[in-house]
């Protein structure tokens, strides 16, 4: 395993290319294509805002920004830009040998590969992620509803769930839905049907994918999960015990956590340091992380009774002079499940 720092912020996207190569998209409107070196063979900001989906496109690549612009870049010099939504665009794949993207403007464009109109359709509604299974496009919108286009002109739909739709993923036969909930349900393509339902407990669903015959789930407790194509979660009974699984109310406490805080050493610190390694560990002194003054003055010790107390009492009262937004968790049991919960997912 190799790790490789570059962007200034969060990591936005990522692609595999040709000859070994990978590309990333971040925060920062840069895109980073990387080898086998973990110095970058190029890095440019192509985006004036974040990179919001990267594809590959050829022998090189296509990147949609916040700018509501589509770079495309070649494999080698600078990109050349399509401008192709007003405001930001939050779906890009590659579809029939050219591109499909979706955007906050409520339409959906196809592109050739060399970036001319091939096409669109307007959105009865915003899109949060598109798909294809190389013969449709599916969007999976905020309105809880799954659409599919069979052609530029043809518009199905199906409400799936009354929460918003997050992501969806797409193989030949199988469409797979996330939403806000933490709940993915696994579609029929040509009818839009759904066939199995999973509650997978990771809150938000933000990131699908279907390969080799398995579902993966990308959610807000920063985790992986990996489930069959019947709905059955994978990987029980060798390794490790899967903490979603054996404390489903310590990952369920731990949701409004995830939003700040990681908790592998890798991901490093969103709004809040990482967790991971956090038992034992005298307080404001995880690496790569600034905190606040008023925290370094503090002597507490991170242990199973001072992370219970700080939810006991907040932050407010406990960590006084913390950015860490006021928060409590009331039950008793709640604050048990969530310190058996980082106990075992921080080690």
């Amino acid at each position: 395993m190799q790790i490789t720092r570059h962007h200034e912020g969060a990591v936005t996207a990522v692609v595999p290319l040709e000859g070994g190569r990978f590309a990333s998209g971040g925060q920062d409107g840069r895109v980073v294509i990387w080898g086998d070196s973990p110095e970058p063979l190029q890095s440019e900001i192509w985006h004036p805002l974040p990179v919001g989906a990267m594809v590959a496109l050829g022998d090189g690549l296509a990147s949609a920004g916040w700018d509501g612009r589509i770079a495309l870049w070649s494999g080698t010099g600078s990109p050349s830009y399509i401008e192709a939504h007003e405001g930001q665009i939050t779906g890009l794949i590659g579809y029939r040998g050219g591109l499909a993207s979706v955007g906050a403007d409520l339409r959906l464009r196809l592109w050739n590969p060399d970036g001319t109109d091939a096409g669109q359709i307007s959105l009865p509604a915003a899109a949060s992620a598109l798909a294809t299974d190389g013969a449709a496009l599916f969007v999976a919108s905020p309105d809880g509803i799954l659409r599919k286009v069979t052609a530029i002109t043809e518009l199905d739909e199906a409400t799936i769930s009354s929460r918003g739709l997050l992501s969806v993923a797409a193989s030949e036969g199988l469409v797979a839905v996330g939403a806000m909930t933490g709940d993915v349900w696994l579609v029929d393509p040509d009818t839009l049907d759904v066939q199995v339902a999973i509650e997978t407990g990771q809150g938000p669903i933000w990131a699908l994918a279907i390969s080799d015959g398995v579902l993966l789930t990308g959610g807000n407790d920063g985790l992986i999960r990996r489930w069959s194509l019947d709905g059955i979660a994978l990987g029980e009974g060798s390794g490790p015990p899967d903490p979603t699984l054996t404390n489903p109310r310590g990952a369920e406490v731990f949701r409004a956590c995830a939003v700040c805080h990681t908790l592998t050493p890798d991901d490093g610190a969103r709004a809040g340091p990482t967790l991971h390694g956090i038992f034992g560990r005298r307080i404001a002194t995880a690496e790569g992380y600034q905190y606040s003054e008023a925290l370094k003055d503090l002597d507490i010790v991170w242990t199973a009774q001072t992370i219970s107390e700080l939810f006991e009492y907040g932050p407010d009262a406990y960590t006084p002079g913390s950015r860490m937004p006021e928060q409590r968790v009331p039950s008793a049991a709640d604050r048990q499940a969530l310190v058996e919960f980082l106990e075992m997912v921080t080690r």
